[in-house]
């Protein structure tokens, strides 16, 4: 190892956290001066400080040392030099420790690569074929036609959609994390190099949620360039790309004819509202947006119903519930490939708790007691001088 490159990779990682060589040195217990010398390659670290280092700086001693990432971990370290200033940290580490968890268990444990299934390599066939990827034409007409197609494939008619994470991972080879963030973000979607992760915050509704979901999805499906999506505006409508995710979300959420057969031409009312509100579990801007897209309902009057609140519509609609709807939901969810590979490496002593407890981002000793009442352990350990 050349302490020469170890220093640049130090002073990269270093400018890309945000932090001054005073501000690492404090961290580490060094002065400035020594890190300058460690960013020069005029001191060398010993086995001690390279593994504090890599903690501080978020990344994996073998990425400090220069070994080859894989894809995962790759694209972790994408995510965590996005610019940014700060207020999407939490949502950004959350999805480091997905995609370091991928890494990890694909060397340890044999984890393939997630996979689409037929109808899914249907979908993706059909949007090269179609050029929806492709740059011009009507952002929102290009996402309709995303969900239409989406929704052929997978034969879901009119029907709602029960739970988007599930169907993308288990038909579309991307695997999707759900998890209380704070609010500065909705969501965030990473894809490189056959690596495909999507996070959904859980601070919001349920229809927030969901509409979060699908629109993180359709960045991926349309091939998005950006290798790591962040959404802190969820119905922004600055760019063609989220236009056209937005226009997905809507449609594969809320199909025309879906929407058509509920409004049966009768006047836009809280009792209407509220029934679509609970058929197709999205929020309540999301409803509005998509009434006003297929004119059933004035751009005047959508903006006197968004003047309401949901939870005031609802009960006028006479909603029994309202805060199932409009509280937010605090779901945490693991992609389940991820999950099941963790356990099962686990279990045969492939991995330690400590995957697992990145996994479930807690505590390595309170999920050890967990998992062992629930009958869940590592092997045993067999003293071959217990005869002796």
């Amino acid at each position: 190892m050349e302490t020469a490159d170890l220093g640049v990779r130090v002073a990269k990682l270093r400018e890309a956290r945000g932090l001054t060589g005073s501000q690492l040195g404090t961290v580490l217990g060094l002065t400035k001066s020594q890190v300058s010398k460690i960013e020069s390659g005029a001191r060398r670290l010993d086995v001690s400080e390279l593994a504090e280092m890599a903690d501080v700086l978020e990344v994996s001693l073998g990425e400090l040392l220069g070994s080859p990432r894989s894809r995962s971990l790759a694209l972790a370290a994408r995510v965590m030099t996005q610019p940014s200033d700060g207020a999407d940290l939490v949502a950004r580490r959350r999805l480091r420790q997905i995609l370091e968890a991928d890494s990890v268990l694909s060397d340890t444990c044999g984890l393939r690569p997630a996979k689409p299934s037929a109808a899914g390599t249907a979908v993706l066939e059909r949007v090269e074929a179609e050029g929806l990827s492709n740059a011009g034409g009507s952002a929102r007409a290009k996402g309709e036609r995303l969900a239409q197609v989406v929704r052929e494939e997978f034969g879901l008619g009119r029907s709602p959609v029960s739970d988007i994470a599930e169907l993308a991972e288990r038909h579309l080879g991307v695997d999707v994390a759900v998890w209380p963030l704070g609010e500065a973000v909705s969501g965030l979607c990473a894809h490189a190099d056959g690596v495909a992760a999507l996070l959904v915050n859980s601070e919001f509704s349920a229809g927030h949620e969901r509409f979060t979901a699908a629109h993180e999805l359709a960045h991926h499906l349309l091939a998005d360039p950006r290798d790591v999506v962040i959404e802190s505006d969820l119905y922004d409508t600055s760019s063609p790309g989220e236009v056209c995710a937005n226009a997905f979300a809507a449609t594969f959420l809320m199909p025309e004819d879906g929407v058509s057969e509920l409004a049966c031409e009768a006047p836009v009312d809280a009792e209407m509202l509220g029934e679509m509100l609970r058929h197709f579990r999205v929020s309540f801007q999301a409803l509005l947006n998509r009434l006003r897209t297929l004119n059933l309902v004035r751009a005047g009057d959508a903006e006197s119903w968004l003047a309401q609140s949901p939870t005031a519509v609802l009960r006028a609609a006479g909603d029994s519930n309202p805060r199932e709807l409009t509280g937010p939901t605090l779901n945490r969810r693991i992609p389940a490939r991820l999950w099941r590979a963790a356990l099962d490496g686990y279990q045969s002593g492939r991995v330690g708790v400590g995957v697992l407890a990145g996994l479930a981002d807690t505590d390595a000793e309170t999920l050890y007691t967990q998992l062992a009442g629930d009958g869940i352990a590592p092997p045993s350990v067999v003293d071959d001088l217990a005869d002796i």
